[in-house]
């Protein structure tokens, strides 16, 4: 066999061999990318389905339930679709099942959120959801008016959440004749309503009820209507509220939704 035939004996195997370990290598790169991708998906579907979750507990519009639901249902073809082939049968982010259960048995509207971490992780949800909206325009799931509409809705929601857990937390004060800390309860739930840009029916007659809150602390008087303290006192009965929250501050409440 001449020098050259023994070069290309020895070479072809070798060029082989390597073709086949490159093209292994980018099938490999291309799995991890594809699961790297599948894998954000899945975070952001579990995100969302909490963020669901949580709002069952505390609101009860089944339009914008019902929306966010498809939107999960959305998330989870997505995460399949970015799966290799070979690891998309039975896969699924979560039990789809039985959040459709909860969905149609419906939210229950909740009055008072008992503390300023209950306040934040409530705001925490709702801006998942929100933050959720737009590929829902981008996919014609919804037009952009109901878009508009069910983020003002929301965005109403949570503040109304806020002052009344707020001008709860003053009555309680006021009750026990703690002027001072029911008065600045009373001016921070007033000062979130003045602050917040969308205007609707009932803000400014809230903010008037709260100057005279405010007033009747200085002037000896008092305000009936204690109804979000008699609330306030009711749901910290117990260790666990009807919804979940927990009386103990320590306790992370976010395995409750």
């Amino acid at each position: 066999m001449s020098s050259i035939g023994l070069v290309i004996a020895i070479a072809v195997p070798i060029l082989l061999l390597l073709s086949v370990m490159v093209f292994v290598s980018k099938r490999q790169q291309k799995a991890t990318m594809q699961r790297g991708q599948a894998r954000k998906v899945k975070d952001f579907a579990l995100e969302l389905s909490e963020a669901l979750e949580f709002l069952l507990k505390v609101d009860n519009h089944k339009e914008i339930q019902g929306l966010i639901l498809e939107r999960v249902h959305q998330l989870n073809k997505t995460y399949l679709s970015a799966l290799p082939k070979k690891e998309r049968e039975g896969a699924s982010i979560i039990d789809l099942e039985d959040l459709e259960n909860k969905v149609k048995a419906g939210g229950k509207k909740k009055k008072v959120l008992k503390s300023d971490r209950e306040i934040r992780y409530a705001k925490k949800q709702f801006s998942k959801i929100l933050k959720s909206f737009g590929p829902l325009i981008k996919n014609k799931t919804a037009s952009e008016s109901t878009i508009l509409e069910f983020k003002r809705y929301l965005r109403i929601s949570i503040l109304e959440m806020e002052v009344d857990s707020f001008t709860a937390q003053g009555d309680v004060a006021a009750q026990r004749g703690d002027v001072t800390t029911a008065s600045g309860y009373y001016k921070a739930a007033r000062r979130l309503l003045i602050d917040f840009k969308l205007q609707y029916t009932e803000k400014n007659n809230r903010v008037r009820e709260l100057a005279k809150k405010s007033a009747a602390l200085f002037n000896g008087g008092e305000e009936e209507g204690g109804s979000l303290a008699k609330e306030l006192s009711k749901e910290s009965e117990g260790d666990v509220d009807e919804n979940g929250f927990s009386k103990n501050p320590n306790v992370d409440n976010k395995q409750k939704f």
